[in-house]
């Protein structure tokens, strides 16, 4: 039997809240309640919604995969997909807004979630001339564990017009350090970048902390 948030008491329930107060009354659990819409035996769909707020914030809901969400109660395939779209649609609406990236501390506050990652991936922040996100793309893997391609990485930054694009990409096993293949990568990246017209601003590695291969290495002196 699915507990429903019709077995909550009524002040209670998400739904009703929204109605009488407005979605900005109801907190985070209430509105992923309000997706995820049923419980499990022994649990409502709040304390499912808890449980997984826990361990995954809002904001890194589309940095899961479907079977890592599938992985919590109460979560099968079809709930784990409107999860993952939601968490999408959050990001794009976002990125409307326009974000800056004019410091490395921004960059640091746009990749924080990646320490987090048990597997490795690489994403990329697009620019205008004003520093501005224009587009974000993110890619399974790093640069040294799967074939990341340069045709991949400038195709959308030419779809949108970018002039400058920053790459990160994380290390699980918490370790920041540029390896080999890291700079390697990034050198013939640069190179690329300045064919195309499109220019590298940074590559980051994401460990326990976050280091800058622009500051760390010579590859732009």
């Amino acid at each position: 039997m699915d507990y429903t948030v019709k077995e909550l008491p009524e002040s209670e329930r998400p739904r009703e809240k929204l109605e009488e107060r407005g979605v900005s009354a109801l907190s985070d659990v209430e509105l992923l309640s309000i997706i995820i819409r049923t419980g499990i035996q022994g649990k409502n769909v709040k304390e499912l919604s808890g449980e997984i707020l826990d361990e995954v914030s809002l904001d890194g809901l589309a940095d899961r995969s479907l079977d890592e969400l599938k992985d919590f109660d109460g979560i099968s395939r079809v709930k784990a997909g409107q999860l993952l779209a939601a968490g999408e649609l959050g990001r794009r609406m976002k990125r409307t807004e326009k974000e800056r990236i004019e410091s490395f501390s921004d960059v640091e506050s746009q990749v924080e979630d990646m320490k987090f990652l048990e597997s490795e991936r690489a994403r990329v922040f697009y620019l205008n001339s004003g520093n501005e996100i224009v587009a974000e793309k993110e890619f399974d893997g790093s640069v040294s564990s799967v074939d990341l391609e340069m045709r991949e990485i400038f195709e959308e930054g030419l779809r949108s017009n970018a002039s400058a694009l920053i790459l990160a990409h994380n290390h699980p096993s918490g370790k920041a350090d540029a390896t080999e293949e890291d700079l390697e990568f990034t050198k013939e990246l640069i190179n690329l970048g300045e064919k195309l017209d499109i220019g590298i601003l940074d590559h980051t590695v994401v460990g326990d902390d976050i280091t800058s291969l622009r500051k760390s290495s010579a590859l732009w002196k």
